[in-house]
């Protein structure tokens, strides 16, 4: 790729931006029993309000159907982590919606939320969960994780669509998606392949899409419903002569195009490709960063109820389309997840036209800080947003991350304009929650992603708001399958 004008900065991680940092669950009478993290979002419009929309692993009342041992867990048929919350006041208050239970032939709901809201209609949302065929559910229940054999083989053999009507105040089934084409070498594929993941996008036209990676096969698989009505039919793969080995992200463009980006791996490295669907056809597979990071863990250097604490993450980009600079070449702007040459993490950039036809490095974008008295940093869970800009309303970029340094049992999130100063790209992070307690469980599970989304606006202020997982209510255990507390909150700002 070529390189986008730039320069790097000296940067100060230590500000803190003017935040409303609120409990999502975990404060509640329904939610404070339970655990949830891993979180998508979206907003809707309903009864002139804009509401915000937040789905999660959902553990709420699954002591029937989940339980723990400190090595194992058993999740036996009926259990659902297909919840929700949502907030009509910017996220001072929260309502507890429920979840959506297994729909007929298939016996477990197993979280990886994705939410989407229609363009053609801001009360309709859509919500997304992988899923486990009644046909592939033991008698006694799966134990330990859900896949098994070389790991192409799971329980998982699909994801259920739930659509809500009332503005992601409750949600039906919809339908449930699944491939059961043989694959060679994977014996249990005909009840459906193992899915990973989950992303919805809507086009201002209503069209729905949905897509999630194939273990089985290694190819991402894109779901399509013409107006969210209709059944969600499978399309040609977007990467057809490639090997996926991360969850799939697509994104909406206002001209109706979707895009879809996978880390893809080659020769033992991962990079992010990208590729556009326009007017029904995927164009040629792009790629538009250098070497990734793929689901990187970070040691913490300390110990938590008797155990190291490390966290996991998963995918490692973010990426939106919106109003360009530079000539057209940044209409698709990038941040991803890279190691130095001393083994931690940073934030590397790039962008690319909206055709993907020329995509470039953009070192001014880079995020390579030093913490408190210069020591090392790990960044990691990059995403980005794009206000596109509307009459009266100005265009902008967001993206926001999680860090940690030295030996703490905390993280900070940081938020940035990807913008420009005089012409040169340049980013200045400023925090928008710092000593955030981590409990992760013994894996270094803590929720493997968070979401990011544009709120609002106040004048021609944007309102922004991140979601990250919460365990201010203390570290009781730290299990192989289970941390607790963790709830979810979020941390809102403007700009």
């Amino acid at each position: 790729m070529k390189v986008l004008a730039g320069f790097s900065a000296m940067l100060v991680l230590s500000l803190c931006a003017c935040t409303n940092s609120t409990s999502v669950t975990g404060k509640d009478n329904q939610t404070s029993g339970g655990t949830q993290s891993e979180t998508s979002a979206t907003t809707s419009f309903v009864n002139g309000k804009t509401r915000v929309v937040v789905s999660y692993n959902d553990e709420t009342n699954e002591g029937a159907f989940i339980t723990y041992a400190q090595f194992d867990r058993t999740v036996t048929a009926g259990a659902s982590l297909m919840g929700w919350s949502y907030s009509d006041d910017g996220g001072n208050n929260w309502t507890y919606g429920g979840k959506v239970s297994p729909p007929k032939g298939w016996a477990v709901l197993w979280g990886d939320p994705a939410l989407a809201t229609s363009g053609a209609s801001y009360q309709t949302v859509f919500l997304s969960n992988l899923a486990v065929p009644s046909s592939k559910m033991p008698a006694g229940g799966i134990h330990g994780y859900l896949y098994y054999g070389d790991g192409r083989s799971s329980y998982i053999g699909g994801a259920c669509i739930a659509k809500s009507t009332d503005g992601g105040a409750t949600f039906k089934n919809l339908q449930c998606v699944s491939n059961t084409s043989s694959v060679p070498g994977v014996p249990d594929t005909p009840q459906g392949h193992f899915y990973d993941g989950g992303s919805m996008a809507s086009t201002s036209s209503g069209d729905v899409y949905a897509a999630y990676v194939d273990v089985a096969t290694g190819l991402i698989d894109v779901y399509h419903s013409p107006n969210g009505n209709a059944n969600f039919q499978l399309l040609p793969t977007p990467f057809p002569k490639f090997y996926a080995v991360s969850h799939a992200k697509l994104r909406a463009s206002r001209d109706g195009s979707i895009y879809v980006a996978a880390q893809i791996l080659s020769n033992n490295t991962a990079y992010i490709y990208m590729n556009r669907l326009v007017n029904g056809a995927w164009g040629n597979p792009v790629p538009v960063s250098d070497p990734s990071e793929l689901y990187p863990g970070i040691d913490f250097g300390t110990t938590v109820q008797g155990s190291e604490l490390t966290l996991r993450s998963g995918p490692q980009f973010g990426y939106d389309i919106g109003a360009a600079s530079e000539g057209g070449n940044d209409a698709v702007r990038m941040l991803y997840t890279r190691r130095d040459d001393k083994g931690h993490l940073y934030l590397d950039a790039s962008a690319c036209n909206d055709t993907l036809t020329s995509c470039n490095r953009v070192p001014g974008w880079r995020f390579q800080g030093g913490g408190p008295n210069n020591s090392a940093v790990d960044s990691y869970n990059p995403d980005v947003v794009a206000w596109p800009g509307f009459i009266g309303l100005p265009p902008t970029w967001q993206a926001s991350w999680a860090y940690h340094y030295g030996n703490a049992n905390f993280i900070n999130v940081s938020r940035a304009t990807l913008g420009y100063v005089n012409g040169s790209a340049f980013i200045f992070p400023v925090d928008i929650l710092q000593n955030a307690a981590v409990c992760s469980d013994t894996r270094g599970y803590w929720g493997d992603y968070d979401a990011m989304i544009q709120t609002g606006w106040s004048g021609t202020s944007s309102l922004w708001m991140r979601f990250t997982t919460d365990s201010s209510a203390g570290c009781t255990r730290r299990w192989e399958y289970s941390g607790e507390a963790q709830h979810v909150q979020q941390s809102n700002y403007s700009y």
